[in-house]
């Protein structure tokens, strides 16, 4: 089984014998509807480009020769529709645009990438339309004026009596990266009634009237930047939410079991923690990592982030071994900028802490999804959380199509552990909270191994509550507190660490399970986390560590989660106890006599 990760040209897919997941059933639906101008827009790392190199050489007049080569045993080349190789296409790629420097400097490497592309539209075309040959001069020239370079290629295509199918991938990079960096005015410059960008979609704009560009796709993320350029493209539709679509980009449950198939048909003897891998087993972690996502209200079908799942089987394929990070480190940066978009957008931080955490204590949220907005106009929270789910750390929940108010839900682990280490960049933004993860790391070992938490309490006592300052105690609180402890631990790698909403019965706050059988580990914890005001009546306090100690007996019979999180090692459990942000007390479970307890208590209380 050969992965086509970081590999989206469909020639060298299919020529080369990559694992290639059938979508071309949605040319035939995509020519089905009436409109010929199309945004989709999905997450980072969704499978996009792939899409759009499979729509370019089905499309592409000068591929006739190669349809049945490139489709063969494809859906498409068993039921070709109408315009199969009907077009001249130009496939522009603004991922490379540079964002950085001046408004200047970003317009001359957008038209270094219209140029490249244009390169390739003459070499493909000039014996069929020779007069494309007179817009080289151009190309070779130091000339940054892309609209009018436009203007002069769709002129000549349609003087020739053509068409052109135009296919736009990551339409939005450049500008989103220049939001995220706080580079408002630069991009406000781009998109503005002046701005080049502006002037290259209303050149556009002004052939799709003559039929000349008779079909356009556009991908990207977030609606933001075509907003923002308002009437100089809008003739486009939006596409992204309609059923039909749901699984264009992504891969179905049936698509995921069927790489499972050949994964594990391919590689029999294929082992993880000295086991033979287990189907049943492989199905759970991808599902549990990278399923989730619904792109349409009245979508039944959850989708699995394709490039993900496609990294996955790459590093079992090369390590023999599950991933240490189950996020791609390639991905995991596009979704920080796409975080900082977020922040850049909205120009206010306390109000992207405020709604993480509101996703994150409960889950889910209700909101109108706002299906185009732009910057011109504040930011409100409809906004930031339809931003969220455009960069799908968010998705439509089982239920949204019967709702008023559709109900947005956090898609998969790998979401949720993301959304920890932004709440974890909140609180450095907000609080000057900063903790060195090399030390939670060292102190979250030492829990696995030894089964000691003294060096965690010690830790977070010295680097969180100690930081924050008297006049702000008004506002921490059990809630808080929890969160700051999930948003560090949740960065680590050495527990799986799941929160209470997760676990789906009773009211857990903190249970760390082993990654695997294999580590040189011996403990996983269940901790009950609990809040009281450093003026609390005693009997206020032990009836949160009573309740809190009810908990974790009741963890503790189910042999399913313990199980889950021992992988057959020990397991240990206690009561942490926030007294205002003051100090934690700690209480080891099993309940110890009142005596040992008072000593225990006093040995934390040291930390001070």
């Amino acid at each position: 089984m050969k992965i086509p990760y970081a590999t989206c040209h469909f020639p060298t897919i299919r020529n080369e014998n990559f694992f290639y997941v059938d979508k071309t059933h949605f040319i035939a639906k995509i020519e089905s509807i009436t409109d010929n101008h199309l945004v989709f827009l999905r997450p980072r790392r969704f499978g996009k480009s792939t899409l759009l190199s499979t729509l370019a050489h089905y499309y592409d007049i000068a591929k006739a020769n190669d349809f049945d080569k490139l489709f063969g045993g494809l859906w498409i080349h068993a039921n070709p529709t109408p315009q199969k190789n009907a077009f001249l296409v130009l496939r522009l790629d603004f991922s490379p645009v540079a964002s950085e420097g001046t408004a200047e400097e970003i317009r001359s490497s957008f038209a270094t990438q219209v140029k490249e592309s244009l390169r390739s539209v003459v070499a493909r075309y000039v014996k069929l339309i020779p007069d494309l040959s007179e817009i080289m001069s151009v190309v070779r020239s130091n000339s940054v004026d892309m609209a009018a370079l436009m203007t002069q290629l769709f002129s000549i295509v349609d003087a020739a009596g053509h068409r052109m199918y135009l296919l736009i991938d990551e339409y939005d990079h450049f500008g989103n990266r220049l939001i995220s960096a706080g580079k408002m005015s630069t991009y406000r410059e781009l998109v503005d009634a002046s701005g080049f960008l502006r002037s290259f979609y209303a050149a556009i704009k002004a052939f799709t009237g003559t039929g000349t560009v008779a079909r356009t796709l556009i991908t990207g993320v977030s609606p933001i930047v075509l907003d923002d350029l308002s009437s100089g493209f809008n003739v486009i539709t939006h596409i992204s939410q309609e059923k039909q679509f749901n699984a264009m980009a992504g891969f179905t449950h049936s698509e995921v079991e069927g790489a499972v198939e050949i994964l594990l048909r391919d590689n029999p003897n294929l082992q993880y923690d000295d086991r033979l891998v287990d189907r049943a087993q492989l199905l759970s972690i991808l599902e549990t990592y990278y399923d989730g996502y619904r792109f349409s209200r009245d979508a039944s079908e959850r989708m699995y982030n394709s490039t993900l799942v496609l990294y996955f089987f790459n590093q079992v394929l090369r390590n023999e071994r599950y991933p240490n990070q189950m996020l791609d480190l390639n991905a995991r940066t596009d979704y920080g900028r796409l975080y900082g978009l977020a922040r850049g957008a909205t120009e206010n931080a306390d109000e992207i802490r405020g709604l993480l955490e509101r996703i994150l204590t409960e889950g889910s949220v209700n909101t109108p999804l706002v299906e185009q907005f732009g910057t011109r106009l504040p930011f409100a929270g409809a906004q930031v959380m339809s931003l969220f789910y455009y960069m799908g750390m968010l998705t439509f929940g089982p239920n949204a199509a019967e709702e008023p108010i559709p109900n947005l839900v956090i898609p998969n682990r790998v979401m949720r552990e993301l959304q920890w280490e932004y709440m974890g960049y909140a609180l450095a933004d907000n609080e000057n909270i900063v903790v060195d993860m090399t030390h939670i790391e060292q102190a979250l070992s030492i829990m696995a191994t030894e089964g000691d938490v003294e060096p965690l309490l010690a830790l977070f006592t010295n680097e969180v509550l100690r930081r924050i300052s008297n006049r702000d105690l008004n506002k921490f609180n059990e809630k808080i507190m929890k969160l700051m402890l999930m948003a560090y631990l949740c960065q680590t790698r050495v527990f799986n660490v799941v929160s209470e909403i997760e676990t789906k019965q009773g009211y857990c706050d903190l249970l760390l399970g082993l990654r695997s059988a294999t580590m040189r580990v011996r403990y996983a914890w269940i901790i009950e986390a609990k809040y009281v005001a450093t003026n609390a009546k005693p009997e206020t306090h032990k009836k949160a560590v009573d309740d809190a100690y009810a908990q974790i007996e009741h963890y503790m019979g189910d042999q399913g989660i313990v199980q889950m999180l021992t992988l057959g090692r020990d397991i240990k459990a206690g009561v942490m106890v926030f007294v205002g942000a003051k100090r934690i007390d700690w209480y080891p479970w099993p309940k110890v006599e009142k005596a040992a307890a008072k000593k225990a208590r006093q040995k934390k209380s040291a930390r001070k």
